[in-house]
C-alpha cells in the first residue's frame, strides 16, 4: 500500500432544486483506520459517497484532495481510476458465473490470450486467489456464485474492488443481510484491510457496529458536519444526541393494560418450508415478538401462517362473536395487516404517489359506488390524515413514495395498514434500514396502537429493540419453538436459553 495514501475533503457542498443536500463539509480520513459516517435517513450520507463514486459533483469552491493532489471526479469510472470503491448494501455478484469471473468481471478484455477472444483461465484464477488470500478468504475461485452464501458474495464484491485497484474503500450499510457469523467474518475482512493501510469509510444505522469497528466518526446531520469524535471519547448516548439534535428518552413499553384475552392461537402448524410442529397465542392489544438467529425459520413462521408458503397440517383460531373460533386462511385475511420484511420489494408500489400507497389496503372505500371508480378528492383527505398521524414528511401525499428517506418509506407501509386497521398486524423487521430517529417513532406508533387494542406479531433480529418493544417474546431455532420469556424477565442470556439447550440436544 502506498504510504502517501490520503483523503480530505474541504468545503463540500451540493444543491439540488429545491435541497441543499450537503453544506460546507469538510472532514479528512487516515490510512489504517476506520472511519464512521453516520446520520439520520436524509442527512446527506449518500449525496456525500455519490460525489466521491463520481455520480455527483460537488458544487463550485468544494475541493476533493487525494494523495496530495486535487482532483475532478466527473465520473464513477474516473472515481475506479483513482482507488474509490464502493461495497453496496445490495450485493453486486453474477450468480451464473464463478468466483474469479466475478472477482475480475470489470475488465474481461484483460485477461484475454494474444489474438483471440478466449480468457486465459489459469491467470485470471492465479490472480483472483491473490486478492481472496489478501482477505484471508479460502473461497474456491472455480465455484459457482449461486452456490455461495451472502456472506462470502459480499467478499467476492470486496475482492472485485480490491482487483480494480481500490485504496479508498466505502461500506454502506454492508450487514443489512448477514447472519452474525458472517458479520464476524466481515468484520475479520475489514480489519485486515486497516492492518494493510486502506483508507475506509463505514456507513451504518447499526451503532453497536460503529462502535465495535470504527476508530472515529463524522456526523452528519441536515447535510452538515455537526460532530468529529474518536470512538473511545463518546457512548452512544451522545452520537444518537448529535446524530438527531436532541435526546430520545428512554422508550421501553411498560404494559398499561392487562392481557387476559386470547385473540388468536396457531396450533400444531407445519408447512413446506416450517417443517416443525409449532403452536402460540397471541392476546388482543399484545406485542409478541418472534426472536431468533438469521435462518431460524422466523419469516417462514410468518409466511406459512399468511399462506405465503403452503401450511401442511395444523389448524388457525380467531376470537369472533365472544369465542375462539377455527378459521382459514382466506377468512383470516380479513382481520390482519402484514408488513413484509422487504419495503423495495413487495410492501410499496415504488412509482406510485404516496397517497395511493397508503389507501391500496383498502381501495373498496374510495370506489364510487356501483361504478368501481376511485374517487382521487376522497383518496387525498384521507391519505392527508394518515400522514400526519405517522409524521410521513413529505411536500404533499402526491409525491412519489421513491423519493422518500427508508424510515418515511417504512412509515408509508404502517399508515397504509393503520387504514386498514386491522385486528393483528404481523411485522417483519418493521425498522429494518431506519435510522435511529426512525426506529423511535415507528415504535412509539406500534405501542400506541397496541394500547388501544391492535395485536401486533412482530419479528425482528435486533435484541435491543425487540426487548423494549414487546410485552412477550417466543424464540425459535431451526423452526421450532424453544422458548418463551415474559417482559419481566428479558435479557439476552434468558433468550439464548433456548437455542443454546437445543444445540446441546442436537450435538447428542
Amino acid at each position: 500500500m502506498d504510504n502517501k495514501l490520503s483523503l480530505e475533503l474541504k468545503h463540500i457542498s451540493k444543491t439540488f432544486p429545491g435541497v441543499k443536500a450537503l453544506s460546507d463539509v469538510s472532514f479528512s480520513a487516515t490510512p489504517g483506520k476506520v472511519c464512521g459516517i453516520v446520520g439520520v435517513n436524509g442527512a446527506g450520507k449518500s449525496t456525500l459517497m455519490n460525489i466521491l463514486g463520481g455520480i455527483h459533483q460537488p458544487d463550485e469552491g468544494g475541493e476533493i484532495i487525494i494523495n496530495g493532489e486535487k482532483v475532478v471526479i466527473a465520473d464513477p469510472k474516473a472515481s475506479t481510476k483513482l482507488g474509490v470503491a464502493f461495497i453496496q448494501q445490495e450485493v453486486q455478484a453474477f450468480d451464473t458465473m464463478n468466483v474469479y469471473e466475478n472477482i475480475l468481471a470489470a475488465d474481461l478484455n484483460k485477461w484475454r490470450k494474444k489474438g483471440s477472444f478466449a480468457l486465459d483461465r489459469a491467470a485470471m484464477k492465479k490472480e483472483a486467489k491473490v486478492h481472496l488470500e489478501a482477505l484471508d478468504s479460502h473461497i474456491d475461485v472455480e465455484a459457482p456464485v449461486y452456490t455461495l452464501t451472502v456472506g462470502d458474495k459480499q467478499i467476492i464484491q470486496i475482492a472485485r474492488a480490491l482487483s480494480q485497484g481500490g485504496r479508498i474503500l466505502l461500506f454502506d450499510e454492508p450487514t443489512s443481510s448477514l447472519s452474525d457469523h458472517e458479520v464476524a467474518m466481515l468484520f475479520s475482512v475489514i480489519h485486515r484491510l486497516k492492518e494493510q493501510g486502506y483508507i475506509i469509510f463505514y456507513i451504518s444505522h447499526f451503532l453497536d457496529e460503529i462502535f465495535e469497528l470504527c476508530d472515529n466518526v463524522v456526523v452528519l446531520r441536515d447535510g452538515q458536519v455537526v460532530g468529529k469524535a474518536d470512538i473511545s471519547d463518546i457512548n452512544k448516548e451522545q452520537l444518537v444526541e448529535m446524530m438527531l439534535g436532541y435526546q430520545i428518552e428512554g422508550s421501553t413499553h411498560v404494559r398499561g393494560n392487562t392481557l387476559d384475552d386470547v385473540i388468536f392461537k396457531a396450533e400444531h402448524i407445519s408447512g413446506e418450508k416450517l417443517p416443525r410442529d409449532f403452536s402460540f397465542e397471541l392476546h388482543k392489544g399484545e406485542i409478541l415478538g418472534v426472536w431468533g438467529l438469521l435462518g431460524s425459520g422466523r419469516s417462514e413462521l410468518f409466511n406459512t401462517i399468511l399462506g405465503i408458503d403452503k401450511m401442511v397440517d395444523g389448524q388457525l383460531y380467531f376470537k369472533q362473536g365472544g369465542e375462539l373460533r377455527e378459521i382459514t386462511q382466506k377468512e383470516f385475511y380479513k382481520h390482519i395487516g402484514y408488513l413484509t420484511e422487504g419495503r423495495h420489494y413487495d410492501g410499496l408500489f415504488l412509482n406510485m404517489s404516496i397517497g395511493r400507497n397508503i389507501t391500496s389496503s383498502k381501495l373498496d372505500e374510495f370506489a364510487t359506488k356501483g361504478l368501481g371508480i376511485l374517487n382521487p378528492g376522497k383518496e387525498a383527505v384521507e391519505a392527508r390524515k394518515l400522514m400526519k398521524e405517522v409524521d410521513v414528511k413529505a411536500i404533499d401525499e402526491n409525491m412519489k413514495v421513491s423519493k422518500l428517506s427508508g424510515g418515511n418509506q417504512q412509515k408509508v407501509i404502517i399508515a397504509k395498514w393503520f387504514l386498514k386497521d386491522p385486528e393483528i398486524l404481523f411485522m417483519d423487521e418493521p425498522t429494518k434500514g431506519v435510522d435511529v430517529g426512525a426506529k423511535n417513532e415507528i415504535k412509539e406508533l406500534i405501542i400506541e396502537k397496541a394500547e388501544k387494542g391492535t395485536s401486533f406479531v412482530v419479528v425482528s433480529s435486533e435484541l435491543e429493540e425487540i426487548m423494549s418493544l414487546c410485552d412477550r417474546i417466543i424464540v425459535i431455532y431451526e423452526g421450532r419453538l424453544v422458548g418463551e420469556v415474559q417482559k419481566a424477565d428479558f435479557s439476552k442470556e434468558n433468550l439464548m436459553k433456548g437455542i443454546v439447550s437445543q444445540e446441546e440436544k442436537n450435538a447428542e
